[in-house]
């Protein structure tokens, strides 16, 4: 009785304690439901605002979807990104001649995106600062959406863009989200689903979990069974976060928990993964795109192996890659994408192991990818004009995409370069006030940007202020192209990796092709760490002056100084559950921990011996001990740099 009333069965989940039971049923009575979903799906589903949760499973609600949500005419959209991304929709979405509505929360209210809107759009804040309070709360989004009367939402690049949750919430308001089916985010959305599809296909995947991994433990079970070191992943995510290296067992455990913290707050799912860690590897992906009639096209293959801690640093075109590698690429991604009758923008991403001279599938992304313009460039094709054009419905069998030439990107991100306590460089995330913002417009230089003359940066999102995308004839036209642009290039009064990117542009090793996923390591080896330091300085409009020792003394008294490095988040304590790492009275030393700062969803633990002076020596003097005096910043508040942090003084050590 109950299983013929509609929506009686909602909800129905796989039994935890018996995997054996819902078999057996089914053998007793063939005509039993039986669930699809597991307890963790619906209680996350239902957690963000969702009803209908058998939306998935519902042919009729899938054919709904297909025929009037993917087909909708659209004249007003809702972007729901910030930074280059919402600057990008937004230009091409008034290219397409569409109104827009801008979703932005309190540290963006001024951003340059904001400033780009015309007459007929509108700017709504989201309120809040962190991602959790803004930009990942669905039903505010949602919610202004309706308001506004727009007829779809553009997710963007990050944040909810990835969410099946989302889209199904989005087509049951009425909203045509600007993405693919909820379907096929859930194949491929999810990491351990795309690669249990892959392998279903027959498609080669690096050895690691089957799933999503639910402690340290089984965690451990996995890498003991596959071998060390092994490579910990977030489930839902990508751009570095939620990702590392686990060399040794000892290290498995505190890894997992941080990892899962970080993936936490900067996607909103704290699952993670495991698989093999190749050492010698490059990281290809194939742009497709595919519509709603089964027409698909591969925009070529891109190169994304220059990468710091697992974050892409620059994207180009794939090169010197045989034949035989190239015919593989293209026809795993057509096979996966024709599979789960993907819709819409996507990328398929591949390690390509040098050594073995193999590939294998590593994820799908759902969406656009930062470095989609790369194949904008080469192929002549507007990724996001074809978005609009797919979720309307429209063909793209006849679409034109002729691959000419070589396009590049380079990521310019709000950082500090710095020593840390080894003498090793480190790059720390520098939030603040640009003081002048100039990107001349050259030919074949295309630059999508987040910050302008005042522009503030805020320490709650990530680093990215800028792409500067060229392209030449050839990689080498291409390279020379972007060394002579940034000549031009001005962004003051924060700091950036600009030096940094021409320092590899420049780096023979580079140029010649040389490269795997390892090479930044290589290059900080072979470069003189003080020199880019204030080469970096210089660069940020500052001067090559570093603090020294009175900077940070108290005239007069033994008294000392902790100023705060960066602008951020202020913690005393790891987590809600520890005490604080100090208190007043506290005795301390260079390595003691004192805080941790926050900025662009990175902790910095803070000690002493995090200041240095630009040699490379430290700040304060090695052979002292000191008590904490006074606490003067607030925990859990956002401090700016220069901020008094600490009131210390020096004492005899015992």
């Amino acid at each position: 009785y109950l299983s013929q009333k509609d929506g009686t069965m909602d909800g129905l989940v796989e039994n935890p304690f018996d995997e054996q039971i819902d078999h057996a049923l089914r053998q007793i009575d063939p005509g039993i439901p039986m669930p699809k979903l597991s307890i963790q799906e619906v209680i996350s589903r239902t957690l963000t605002g969702e009803y209908n949760l058998s939306a998935q499973l519902d042919q009729d609600v899938e054919s709904l979807e297909k025929a009037e949500l993917m087909q909708s005419d659209i004249k007003r959209v809702l972007v729901h990104a910030r930074g280059c991304t919402a600057a990008r929709l937004i230009q091409a979405s008034q290219e397409h001649g569409l109104e827009v509505v801008l979703v932005q929360s309190d540290p963006d209210m001024e951003s340059y995106p904001a400033q780009l809107l015309r007459e007929n759009d509108r700017l709504v804040c989201l309120g809040g600062n962190t991602p959790q309070e803004s930009y990942l709360n669905a039903m505010s989004v949602i919610r202004i959406a309706e308001i506004e009367g727009v007829d779809a939402i553009h997710p963007g690049i990050g944040f909810l863009s990835e969410s099946p949750q989302y889209a199904r919430i989005s087509r049951e308001h009425g909203l045509n989200f600007i993405g693919p089916r909820s379907d096929n985010m859930d194949l491929m959305g999810n990491k351990s689903n795309a690669i249990n599809t892959a392998k279903r296909l027959k498609i080669p995947v690096v050895p690691g979990s089957e799933g999503a991994l639910a402690n340290p433990s089984e965690a451990s079970n996995v890498a003991e069974e596959i071998g060390y070191p092994v490579l910990i992943k977030a489930a839902h995510g990508g751009g570095g976060k939620g990702i590392a290296v686990v060399e040794q067992p000892g290290q498995l455990e505190p890894m997992f928990i941080r990892m899962s913290k970080e993936a936490l707050n900067a996607f909103g799912n704290g699952d993670l993964y495991l698989e093999k860690f190749i050492r010698s590897l490059r990281h290809l992906e194939v742009q497709v795109l595919r519509d709603l009639r089964g027409n698909s096209h591969l925009l070529g293959i891109r190169d994304c192996s220059v990468q710091r801690n697992y974050q892409k640093l620059i994207e180009e075109s794939a090169f010197d890659l045989p034949q035989k590698i190239q015919d593989q690429l293209f026809k795993y991604s057509r096979k996966l994408i024709d599979e789960i009758d993907y819709v819409g923008a996507g990328t398929v991403e591949f390690i390509y192991d040098l050594g073995e001279q193999k590939i294998y599938f590593m994820e799908m992304n759902t969406r656009l990818q930062v470095e989609h313009p790369v194949s904008e460039m080469v192929t002549g094709v507007d990724l996001v004009d074809q978005q609009f054009s797919v979720a309307k419905g429209k063909s793209i069998e006849g679409l034109e995409v002729r691959p000419n030439g070589h396009a590049m990107e380079l990521r310019i991100n709000a950082e500090r370069v710095d020593l840390d306590s080894s003498g090793s460089l480190r790059f720390v995330p520098d939030p603040g006030r640009v003081s002048e913002a100039y990107f001349p417009a050259e030919e074949n230089i295309r630059v999508i940007q987040a910050v302008t003359n005042g522009s503030m940066v805020p320490p709650f999102y990530d680093s990215l202020v800028a792409q500067i995308i060229a392209w030449g004839k050839d990689r080498k036209e291409a390279i020379e192209l972007l060394l002579d642009y940034l000549s031009r290039v001005k962004i003051h009064g924060i700091s950036t990796n600009l030096v940094l990117v021409k320092r590899i542009l420049q780096d023979k090793d580079f140029q010649e092709g040389n490269f795997d996923t390892r090479y930044l390591k290589g290059l900080f080896s072979r470069i003189n760490p003080q020199e880019l330091i204030k080469e970096s300085k210089l660069e940020a409009g500052g001067s090559a002056v570093s603090l020294d020792e009175s900077s940070v003394r108290f005239e007069n008294s033994k008294e000392w100084k902790v100023l705060s490095p960066q602008m951020g988040g202020f913690y005393r304590s790891p987590s809600p559950e520890t005490p604080s790492l100090v208190e007043e009275g506290s005795v301390i030393n260079l390595q003691t921990p004192l805080c941790l700062l926050e900025s662009m969803k990175v902790f910095n633990e803070i000690s002493l011996n995090s200041f240095k002076t630009l040699d490379g020596k430290s700040l304060y003097p090695e052979d002292q001990q000191f008590r904490i005096t006074r606490v003067l910043a607030e925990d859990q508040q956002t401090v700016n740099q220069g901020d008094l942090l600490f009131v210390m003084e020096s004492i005899t050590p015992n």
